[in-house]
């Protein structure tokens, strides 16, 4: 048969308006594979618990996938039919009219599905000759663009339900849709039946947690999504959660939980002999002891120590890993901060990809000779880019090797002498328990790679600044964490 607009839009709407407090989006299956609870907390957390903590980098993000669609569309499909209403009936209205007019291409088409509770927009609907649908002698295939490297389960998942949504509504479902992903990962055509089943069986778990059947819990301390964090961090808080606990990530507090320690109260009702012969080690029992006491903690005559050599330098990198195809065309580092005991600073900045070689020259000359040098860093990230740095630019390589053999992690220095009431060790979780706090909220390291490009484009310094500032107050949060520790025992002093 051949279908109308008003028949197909009756398969759409099912008779009902859209409820977006019963319906599903595609692009939820990312939380429903990452982080459930999410979705639990859009139907049934309170609103009032609703904190938006979008990031600049989380928006930069969201803008590049959606420059990447426009392009790649534009350059492969110039004709490409582009539906103009953003949501509502009336894009399905203009989607399902485009479908009817037989246009070769449909670009931001609306699929709702309203009796089964989806609703979304796909990116590409490609018309295809070889198979009759109830809109005529051809059909409607899915085409989804993914700012991404590989196809991911989600990207599957949701290129899927497009696919089903699109033979509900005309009649005829596709045997396989097409991924395409960033430019010059490639494109990768999947059979429907692949992710099929998958996708149903995700779409029955939401149901289970929308209608209240299921309550899945939080994965672990930070880890659910704006706007909830904080919502989901004060639920393990209040109930001293064993994914409080530093070293224990989702996977591990799952284990934990079926082991009997759901909180950190059983953590210390076992006591420091027990949860090592129970853990093999007795941190659990320190940091939960710590969390409870709400300061640091020592083992039993045990006093900080941290690696000393004639000159101490407090030492962080930024760098890029966001390209735009045009003024950063390959991951780099563009910022070195330094910091001394004495609290001087110096920041080397690089203006561009091209001037990354006069950056770390800079830095290498005021650093001098490194071997009576301590260059403490948090964690030893800086060592890989170290050793990037010296791949990109080979006459640097015999310095910046010498750089890198200094470097010191003073994380792993510090971290257990003394135990911190942190969630993790992260600088940003144990400098404020030294009393340091960061100035600029709106400022982290990846939102500073957008601000860099901003800066690049744009030439404000003011721009920079605010990423000078925040490497500047990462320098300085290590140098307050060394003199906290150093200022509670046996430490070497700061010279």
């Amino acid at each position: 048969m051949t279908a109308d607009l008003e028949i197909i839009l009756q398969r759409a709407t099912s008779g009902l308006a859209l409820d977006e407090g019963r319906i599903f989006r595609p692009s939820w299956f990312y939380s429903m594979l990452r982080d459930s609870f999410w979705i639990w907390c859009h139907y049934h957390a309170p609103d009032c618990e609703r904190v938006d903590e979008t990031t600049l980098y989380d928006r930069h993000r969201m803008q590049q996938g959606n420059v990447w669609e426009g392009r790649y569309v534009a350059e492969n499909f110039p004709a490409a039919y582009e539906v103009e209403s953003r949501w509502g009936l009336e894009a399905v209205r203009e989607t399902i009219g485009a479908m009817l007019a037989g246009e070769s291409i449909i670009h931001g088409g609306a699929l709702w599905l309203l009796g089964e509770d989806v609703y979304g927009k796909a990116d590409v609907l490609v018309r295809c000759d070889g198979h009759a649908s109830d809109l005529g002698d051809f059909h409607y295939r899915v085409k989804e663009v993914k700012n991404s490297s590989e196809v991911k389960k989600h990207h599957r998942l949701q290129a899927a339900v497009y696919t089903w949504v699109l033979g509900e509504l005309q009649g005829y479902r596709p045997e396989s849709f097409d991924i395409v992903l960033r430019e010059g990962a490639g494109e990768h055509t999947i059979a429907y039946e692949a992710a099929a089943d998958s996708m149903h069986e995700s779409l029955a778990t939401w149901r289970e947690i929308r209608d209240g059947h299921m309550h899945p819990e939080p994965r672990g301390y930070d880890s659910t999504s704006s706007p909830w964090r904080q919502y989901a961090n004060r639920i393990l808080s209040e109930r001293n959660d064993i994914a409080l606990l530093p070293d224990v990530g989702p996977a591990t507090a799952i284990n934990l939980r079926r082991r009997g320690f759901p909180t950190t109260d059983e953590i210390l009702a076992l006591g420091a002999d027990r949860c090592a012969a129970e853990f093999r080690r007795d941190h659990h029992y320190y940091h939960a002891l710590a969390l409870r006491e709400g300061r640091p903690v020592f083992r039993p005559g045990e006093s900080p120590f941290i690696l000393r050599r004639e000159r101490l330098v407090y030492f962080d990198v930024e760098d890029t890993s966001t390209l735009d195809g045009a003024i950063v065309t390959r991951p780099h580092i563009y910022m070195l901060g330094a910091a001394t005991p004495d609290g001087e600073t110096q920041i080397f900045t690089a203006r561009g990809e091209d001037d990354e070689v006069r950056m770390w020259t800079d830095f290498l000359d005021w650093l001098g000779d490194p071997a009576d040098v301590a260059l403490y860093c948090w964690t030893m990230y800086e060592a890989g880019k170290m050793r990037q740095a010296a791949a990109d630019h080979p006459d640097l390589e015999a310095r910046l090797g010498a750089a890198e053999a200094a470097l010191i992690d003073l994380k792993a220095q510090v971290k257990c002498r003394p135990f911190f009431p942190v969630t993790s060790y992260s600088i940003k979780a144990v400098a404020p328990v030294c009393g340091f706090d960061w100035g600029q909220g709106d400022v982290d390291g990846m939102s500073a790679q957008v601000l860099y490009l901003d800066w690049l484009r744009s030439g404000d310094d003011a721009i920079i600044a605010k990423v000078e500032q925040y490497n500047r107050e990462d320098v300085l949060a290590m140098l307050a964490v060394d003199r906290y520790v150093t200022a509670m025992g046996d430490c070497d002093p700061l010279e």
